[in-house]
């Protein structure tokens, strides 16, 4: 009898009225803690080391669980204009301790809170200074005269530009969503190129460009995004492991970081404008930039669905380097959803553990 009411119209529709109360019940209990501030979930959890300082930023040494491979160190470039905890956002989350749990020994340039002085700082400071001192350290602790070099977004723009620079220094190089085309940028090129405002002007009255203006440009490319995501979280927020990636992610979104004002001025005049990092017309505290002088192992990981860094303007790469050992490797997801899918980001750990692990011979990445 039961059993039969159960198979019945009438028992399913009890049971997934059931099913909706406990989901309902469970959506009410965490929003509130969401909204409340009550979830028990660390963000950027993965400890470390303070290894080193110049002007505004740190170089650090993540503590590792495993013990460490003899490989060549990684050094991580993250993005210049968001928190570097996106690349370890919480503990199920974390490209940095999934690295480290294969042995690999993992640095990282936090390149911190612009200061009003940085206005000033440019790209050459960027590039020759920070990141120069940021490898050459990791280079003297680890007694190696090679790191592996991974840079994310703007970090992986530098990254390119740095080994083409600096090629004696560089094992091998991965990026990740990196703008390398800038006029395959699509809407964000448009805007960059037909836009009248005054950069020297923008520059001279706010200092350092304001972390709110950069996020509304970003958000005008998907004027509903906001919209759709809290369509979303009504829908998930039962989810015990929703809420918690919600959490860790909007704690990380309200986290920005200004855009210091020179280097904003000089990188929207060479690439969004001008697009001189192809041209080989890009200048570098005086000296140009030649992709060309690429020669070690890439591997390209591009967004499928990345509308910020649309993935022709990162794949055009082969076309500059010199490299002999040259991987695409495309993930779903967007710019910042390819890291935190469970999937996506999943496929993205194991290509640059695999990457990272690497020794390098006449033979590519599988």
């Amino acid at each position: 009898m039961v059993s039969a009411l159960k198979n019945s119209l009438a028992g399913r529709m009890i049971v997934k009225s059931s099913e909706d109360i406990k989901k309902n019940s469970k959506r009410a209990v965490n929003l509130l803690r969401l909204f409340g501030d009550f979830i028990d979930e660390e963000v950027a959890p993965t400890p470390y080391w303070e290894i080193g300082f110049r002007g505004r930023c740190r170089l650090l040494h993540f503590h590792s669980r495993t013990t460490k491979k003899e490989a060549t160190p990684v050094l991580m470039i993250p993005s210049l204009i968001n928190r570097y905890y996106i690349l370890d956002l919480y503990k199920k989350n974390s490209i940095i301790q999934d690295l480290l749990d294969e042995g690999v020994d993992v640095y990282l340039l936090d390149w911190g809170e612009p200061r009003d002085q940085d206005r000033y700082a440019d790209l050459d400071d960027h590039i020759l200074d920070w990141m120069n001192w940021s490898v050459d350290l990791v280079r003297k602790k680890t007694n190696q005269n090679k790191v592996n070099l991974f840079g994310q977004c703007v970090g992986g723009t530098f990254s390119c530009i740095y080994t083409s620079l600096f090629p004696n220094k560089i094992n091998s190089l991965a990026l990740l969503t990196t703008p390398i085309d800038f006029h395959a940028q699509g809407i964000l090129q448009a805007w960059a190129c037909q836009s009248k405002v005054d950069l020297s002007q923008m520059v001279d009255v706010w200092g350092n460009i304001k972390e709110d203006f950069l996020d509304k440009s970003f958000k005008l490319i998907h004027p509903l995004g906001d919209l759709k995501k809290k369509q979303q979280l009504l829908k998930n927020s039962w989810s015990e492991s929703y809420i918690r990636k919600y959490y860790a992610l909007e704690k990380w979104l309200k986290s920005g970081v200004s855009f210091p004002g020179a280097a904003y001025e000089n990188f929207i005049n060479q690439f969004y404008k001008e697009n001189r990092l192809i041209k080989g017309k890009c200048l570098i505290g005086k000296r140009k930039v030649s992709l060309s002088n690429i020669h070690c192992p890439v591997m390209n990981i591009v967004a499928n669905g990345d509308s910020i860094v649309p993935k022709d303007s990162s794949l055009v790469l082969e076309k500059y380097i010199q490299s002999n050992v040259y991987e695409e490797i495309r993930v779903g997801g967007g710019h910042i959803g390819c890291l935190i899918s469970d999937r996506h980001q999943k496929k993205l750990s194991e290509s640059l553990q695999q990457w990272a692990l690497k020794e390098y011979e006449n033979e590519c990445f599988y």
